[in-house]
């Protein structure tokens, strides 16, 4: 599903959930440093719009300053924070939301 899909049915959830006291957010991750090398795979191409950031082992140091403010690829565990706070009771008034998880590089 492309991210421009993901939100639509977001957005759509929020219509039909209305009223039943369900919440439906989004989290849109950018560079997340998973720690899996995939410069050595013989088949790793960059796919999807030409914007999109490469996986983080196959980007400098370098670049990565460039494109993202806070200058690093992300970890797993800082985009499950975000998801642990929707999930939680702090987010109770947050509906309809697409949480940019980005480093700042949007």
């Amino acid at each position: 599903m492309t991210s421009h899909a993901a939100l639509g049915a977001v957005r759509a959830g929020v219509a039909i959930l209305k009223g039943t006291g369900i919440r439906i957010n989004c989290i849109s991750p950018g560079q997340i440093d998973v720690g899996i090398s995939l410069s050595t795979s013989p088949t790793t191409t960059t796919q999807g719009p030409t914007s999109q950031l490469p996986p983080a082992d196959l980007q400098s140091i370098e670049v990565q300053k460039q494109n993202i403010g806070l200058e690093r690829a992300g970890t797993p565990s800082e985009v499950a924070r975000v998801a642990g706070f929707l999930a939680s009771g702090f987010s109770s008034y947050v509906t309809g939301a697409n949480l940019v998880v980005d480093g700042g590089a949007s």
